[in-house]
C-alpha cells in the first residue's frame, strides 16, 4: 500500500462485491465433505429459531445478524489457523471468486488504476477476507477477529463483531494507524442500511445494489448507487 495515499476505498463484501453468503458457502463446504455436521447443523437450526423471533417481532433485525455472525465461529471451533486455512482457500475458489459482481470489481479496480488502495471492510472473518482481499490484487481487509487459545481457534470472535458500528471502530483504528488517511477523501461501498455508518464515515458513499432501506437514504442523501436496488431488505 502507498503510504503517502490520503484517499482509500472500502468496500463490504456479501452483497456489494460477492452476490452470495459466506455463511452459505461455508455450509456447502462442510456439507460436501462431512465435516463438523453436528456443528453445522447445531448452528443453523438453532439459527432459524432465532429468525422466526426476528420475523415475529420478539427480536430486532439486528440482534438476529449480529448473532448469526458471531456465532458462525462456531464452524472453526478447535481448527488450527492452518486446517481453517484449508477451508478458506477451498471456499474462496469454489464460491467466491464465481459469485463476484463484474461491475464493483471493475469499479476497484479503476480506484486501484488512480492510486487509491483498495481495503474490503467486512463482518466476514478476517483469515478468509485477507484470503479474498489477496487472491483479488487488493490492499487489504479489515474483518472479524477469530480467538485462538493454545494454538487452535475457540469458536469465539474478538470483539467487535465487524457490523455497523463495528464497522466505524475498525476504520477509526485504521485511520489512526494511517494517520495520513483523510476520511473526507475516501470512498465506501455498501448494501445494507446496516453499512450507514461506515459509508456516512467515508466522503464518498456509494450504495451497491441497496436494499430498499439504504436505497432510500441513497436517494435522500444524493449518495451515487451502483446496480438496481433490492425488492426486499
Amino acid at each position: 500500500m502507498d503510504e503517502a495515499a490520503r484517499a482509500v476505498v472500502f468496500c463490504d463484501l456479501d452483497g456489494t462485491l460477492y452476490t452470495g453468503h459466506i455463511w452459505q458457502a461455508l455450509k456447502r463446504y462442510y456439507q460436501a465433505r462431512r465435516m463438523k455436521l453436528p456443528t453445522l447443523y447445531f448452528y443453523l437450526y438453532t439459527h432459524m429459531a432465532i429468525g422466526l423471533l426476528y420475523r415475529l417481532h420478539v427480536c430486532s433485525e439486528e440482534y438476529f445478524f449480529r448473532v448469526w455472525a458471531i456465532h458462525m465461529a462456531w464452524l472453526f471451533s478447535g481448527l488450527t489457523p492452518l486446517q481453517a486455512q484449508q477451508v478458506f482457500d477451498a471456499v474462496v475458489e469454489e464460491d467466491v471468486l464465481p459469485q463476484l459482481r463484474a461491475d464493483v470489481l471493475a469499479r476497484l479496480r479503476e480506484h486501484q488504476a488512480q492510486g487509491e488502495p483498495v481495503i474490503l471492510l467486512s463482518g466476514t472473518f478476517q483469515p478468509l477476507l485477507a484470503t479474498i482481499a489477496a487472491r483479488l490484487g487488493l490492499d487489504g481487509a479489515l474483518g472479524t477477529e477469530l480467538a485462538l487459545r493454545d494454538g487452535r481457534y475457540t469458536g469465539r470472535i474478538v470483539p467487535p463483531l465487524c457490523f455497523a458500528e463495528g464497522k466505524v471502530s475498525r476504520l477509526e483504528a485504521y485511520r489512526r494507524a494511517h494517520p495520513e488517511v483523510d476520511p473526507a477523501a475516501c470512498t465506501a461501498y455498501g448494501d445494507t442500511h446496516f453499512d450507514r455508518l461506515a459509508l456516512e464515515w467515508a466522503g464518498r458513499p456509494v450504495a451497491v445494489y441497496p436494499n430498499p432501506r439504504l436505497a432510500a437514504l441513497a436517494a435522500e442523501r444524493g449518495w451515487p448507487i451502483v446496480g438496481s436496488p433490492q425488492q426486499s431488505d
